[in-house]
C-alpha cells in the first residue's frame, strides 16, 4: 500500500492527536501495517532478524536485505 493511501484511510485514528505528534503516529502504524505484510512471506527468523536490524537503526529495506544475507 502507498503511504498515500494509507494516510487517507488511517486518518480518522489520529485525527484528535497535536499536529505534531500525527506524523509520527501515522508513520508507526504504516510501519507496523508493513511489517505484518512483510511476515506472510518470509519466516519468522527474518523477521526477528529484520526486527533487531531496525532496532538497531535500520532502515526497512536495510533491514530486508540483511536479514536475507542471514537466512
Amino acid at each position: 500500500m502507498i503511504y498515500r493511501e494509507f494516510v487517507r484511510k488511517n486518518y480518522d485514528k489520529v485525527r484528535s492527536l497535536k499536529p505534531n505528534k500525527r506524523f509520527a503516529a501515522l508513520s508507526l502504524l504504516y510501519k507496523k501495517e508493513k511489517i505484518k505484510e512483510h511476515a506472510k512471506t518470509h519466516s519468522k527468523q527474518h523477521m526477528n532478524h529484520m526486527k533487531n536490524f531496525m532496532d538497531g537503526g535500520d532502515t526497512f529495506n536495510q533491514a530486508h536485505l540483511k536479514a536475507l544475507d542471514m537466512d
